[in-house]
């Protein structure tokens, strides 16, 4: 995959990212400890509209390291990021190469 595309995926995936940060944000001021909210997938595809259901305190644990992202199950991408972690409906990734390097620039 050429350096350009992996860090259009990567902007993409931060894109989301910085929308679920506003959810989480949102949670902690109104929500309850426990409550489940839907977060966006923070896969490449600029398109897609799945929901992954989390915790704040979950999505915190994502958040707890830059190059990390939550998708829906099947929208992994093995050419910039590997599993490391698998739950029902969804799946955490973890960036590498360009796309962690763009990860970790963007991180807020």
């Amino acid at each position: 995959m050429e350096k350009e595309q992996e860090q259009r995926l990567a902007m993409n995936e931060a894109l989301f990212r910085d929308v679920n940060e506003r959810i989480r944000e949102i949670s902690d001021t109104f929500g309850q400890k426990d409550a489940t909210y839907d977060f966006l997938c923070e896969c490449s595809d600029p398109e897609c509209a799945e929901r992954v259901v989390l915790t704040s305190a979950e999505y915190e644990h994502v958040r707890a390291v830059s190059t990390r992202f939550v998708v829906a199950k099947g929208h992994a991408m093995p050419e910039i990021e590997s599993v490391v972690e698998q739950a029902k409906d969804h799946v955490i990734v973890e960036k590498e190469g360009e796309a962690a390097d763009v990860a970790i620039q963007l991180d807020k």
